[in-house]
């Protein structure tokens, strides 16, 4: 944390000893700032203080002049509360001048309380933070504030506020990978901290400028998954995970709040199908039985994962030197966009599983692998540049004997010259025909900046499901989170079967995929694995088909 913002908060929590540290350039607050001790003085005044090194820590303004705002690239305060309204021009500047000094600023239409209470509120709008606070209670709360800054990770690392649970609400534009970290640290403070407005990337788009936001969103989601950001809700979660035992009500469920409960379970038949979402539970309060509602589905997805932890076996068996170095062969001597057959030889390397297969250049060559192979077998063109093959007719399924595998080998090289003419054809790939199970595309896109960012979607039918993002490198509990929270995404009835897939099974994919890139990930772009299949045989997954892209060899040596 930079020194001027740990005087600015120091500042803000010290109360009436304050005085004089956080200076007011006037304009109608009201409620805004109304708990710091404010100092008046004029803009000129305070630029004259700021550039002889003697300005305030916290300055509380309205607006920033055109000459404050230059005078703050040399002379800046450690935080700067801007309680009004800002173009987005001035927001950007302000931003601009943060990244380059050790100024934090807050707003626009900022709001900073402090207060004698154990938490800390935050909100991304001056309404959501007023409804928290009266949800939570003002006097259980040390510091309120909006709209939620980039910089409350910092924050949160101050001493006086380490050990405080964080809830409330942060708008998914500020979210970067730095809050992944203190995501991964919450345990022990409780937060519950809803981002709003997540972006959903386009999978095949590596350093898009959305995934730096997405991965931090999915980080704060890892134990509750998606929360209706109603403050209600928010203080019943932080209210159960403060105190996990709960206190029973020790009477009976009231009839108007149990009428309410069945109402919210039609209302919302995907959430009270779930199993555990029958009845209110004895230990949650039901003043709000709506918000009690939406808080015990997401408490009971927390429940999940802890259950699956607990269960969790042993790491997987590190990938051996053998395999790495056949996985670094086959990068080395591959184009920028591997073909599947190559993206599947450096899977195999990292211990995954992947289909059996070969590539034909002929009928009877491509009869003769299946017959090696075993039928039924799957036809499909190999070709780097083609992406709908199915489409193209590039790909022939369940094919029963040798008659039949030659018959597909015509078709699907007819069909990629006629209607895919410019692709490059390198053969066709006679591949094992894998039994019926879920199928989860998983991937790695690279960031923005440095690392890549891990993903897990599982297909579900015609309804697309949002893909769980997670930050490489990946530890073996981050690995189980994100493939909990995949599959958890499938719509519940789906999911009330013995034969459910087993979240552990796709951990075991992300947690190789992950030691991928600790390995090469400096020249991977993107990777795609779509699908596995959890088939729930012996083997547990397949993966079918699979692209790797990596730098061009120029850059990526």
């Amino acid at each position: 944390m930079t020194r001027g913002l740990h005087a600015a908060l120091e500042a803000v929590l010290a109360a009436k000893g304050a005085r004089g540290r956080i200076v007011d350039l006037g304009g109608e607050h009201g409620d805004a700032v109304a708990t710091l001790p404010l100092v008046p003085m004029r803009e000129k005044e305070l630029i004259d203080a700021l550039r002889r090194g003697r300005g305030p820590d916290v300055v509380v303004l309205e607006r920033p002049g055109a000459t404050l705002r230059r005078t703050l690239r040399e002379h800046a305060p450690g935080l700067l509360v801007v309680t009004g309204a800002l173009p987005a021009e001035d927001v950007a500047q302000l931003d601009e001048i943060a990244s380059r000094t050790p100024m934090r600023w807050l707003g626009p239409r900022a709001v900073l309380r402090s207060g004698g209470g154990e938490a800390i509120a935050v909100a991304h709008g001056a309404g959501e933070l007023a409804g928290l606070l009266r949800a939570l209670g003002p006097e259980r709360v040390r510091l309120a504030l909006c709209p939620t800054p980039r910089w409350l990770p910092q924050l949160c690392a101050h001493e006086r506020l380490a050990a405080l649970p964080v809830v409330g609400t942060v708008d998914a534009r500020v979210l970067d990978v730095a809050w992944v970290a203190c995501a991964r640290s919450d345990a022990a403070r409780h937060d519950v901290l809803v981002p709003v407005g997540v972006p959903r990337p386009a999978l095949d788009r590596p350093r898009a400028p959305e995934l730096e936001a997405a991965v931090a969103a999915h980080a704060l989601e890892r134990w509750t998954g998606p929360v209706f950001p109603s403050p209600r809700v928010l203080a019943t979660l932080l209210q159960r995970r403060a105190h996990p035992g709960g206190k029973p009500r020790g009477d009976a469920i009231d009839p108007d709040a149990a009428a309410v409960w069945d109402q919210a379970r039609r209302a919302l038949p995907l959430t009270g199908a779930a199993v555990g979402m029958q009845a209110p539970d004895p230990s949650l309060p039901l003043l709000a039985p709506t918000a009690a509602f939406l808080a015990q589905r997401a408490l009971l997805r927390e429940a999940s994962l802890q259950q699956l932890l607990a269960r969790a076996p042993a790491a997987p068996a590190a990938p051996s030197a053998e395999g790495l170095a056949r996985a670094a062969e086959v990068l080395e001597r591959s184009a920028e966009e591997l073909t599947d057959q190559e993206s599947k030889v450096v899977l195999r390397g990292l211990g995954l599983q992947v289909t059996r297969q070969a590539v034909a250049s002929s009928p009877s060559g491509a009869a003769g692998f299946a017959e090696r192979i075993g039928f039924p077998v799957v036809l499909k063109a190999l070709s780097p540049s083609l992406r709908r093959r199915t489409e193209l007719g590039a790909i022939e399924l369940d094919l029963g004997n040798a008659a039949a595998v030659r018959r597909a080998f015509a078709a699907i090289v007819d069909n990629v010259e006629r209607r895919a003419p410019t692709a490059r054809l390198d053969g066709v790939v006679v591949a094992e025909h894998v039994p019926e199970g879920l199928d989860v595309q998983v991937g790695a896109l690279r960031l923005p900046g440095e690392g890549h960012a891990v993903f897990a979607c599982a297909h579900a039918g015609q309804v697309a499901l949002e893909p769980v993002f997670g930050l490489a490198p990946m530890t073996d509990a981050d690995a189980i989170a994100l493939a909990h929270a995949a599959i958890a995404a499938i719509p519940v009835p789906a999911l009330r079967r013995g034969s459910d897939p087993d979240p552990l099974v796709l951990a075991e994919v992300v947690l190789r995929l992950s030691w991928l890139l600790e390995h090469f990930g400096e020249r991977l772009l993107r990777i795609e694995l779509n699908p596995v299949r959890l088939c729930g045989d012996e083997r547990r997954y397949v993966i079918l088909d699979a692209q790797i892209r990596q730098r061009a060899h120029v850059d990526g040596r």
